[in-house]
């Protein structure tokens, strides 16, 4: 894909998300191509997950079709959602004092520990361990299971999306660790973190 195009289907995006609903004609005019090639573009936004038809239906005359972008497509523009997070939790500080933080904190952990384990059931620990990866990659942590080198179970995240949070509130990377454990019902050991500066999290799972 060359810059030109890449550059033409990110105008496109930026226009649809500035005004909404918008038939190919319109784009085509306020970028300055034909109708033609923006359908030819719009065609591969749709093929990618990011734009999609809506069909608007006169009460005279043929349907229009418009496009919209999609809620995956909301994730290409900036978000402060970590860093408002922030923000909040520290209001929450001032106003209520350190400690509530960690209620919240364990509060969640409570929540996710509940939900974590009515689909594992009664599993063995490895099978556990790779249901637990599984639903961490669901929730945007690219998460994934395996075994070290002396066969012990390993839980692996690549992203963090309350990274910001643990950044300012470390305590949310204990009560995750602590979640692991009492989910897995074992000893887990985090070996490896992002926020010390390592490129991810990395746990090692005690059978």
């Amino acid at each position: 894909m060359s810059n030109e195009e890449t550059s033409t289907r990110r105008q496109i995006l930026e226009l649809l998300k500035r005004r909404g609903e918008m038939t190919a004609a319109q784009m085509g005019e306020t970028i300055g191509i034909t109708s033609m090639g923006v359908r030819q573009h719009l065609s591969r936004l749709e093929r990618d997950g990011l734009v999609a038809t809506v069909i608007i239906r006169q009460k005279r005359g043929r349907p229009t079709c418009k496009f919209v972008l999609t809620e995956q497509a909301e994730a290409l523009f900036p978000a402060r959602y970590g860093q408002i997070a922030v923000e909040l939790l520290e209001q929450i500080v001032e106003m209520n004092g350190a400690e509530q933080i960690d209620r919240l904190f364990e509060r969640r952990m409570t929540g996710l520990e509940r939900q974590y384990r009515a689909v594992m059931g009664g599993l063995p620990l490895d099978e556990r361990v790779d249901r637990l990866a599984r639903i961490r990659e669901d929730e945007g942590y690219m998460a994934e299971a395996g075994t070290d080198e002396e066969g012990a179970y390993t839980l692996v995240e690549h992203h963090c999306p309350i990274y910001e949070i643990a950044k300012r509130f470390p305590q949310a990377c204990q009560y995750e660790q602590a979640l692991f454990a009492h989910t897995l019902e074992t000893d887990v050991r985090r070996i490896e973190h992002k926020i010390a500066g390592d490129g991810r999290c990395r746990y090692v799972v005690r059978s």
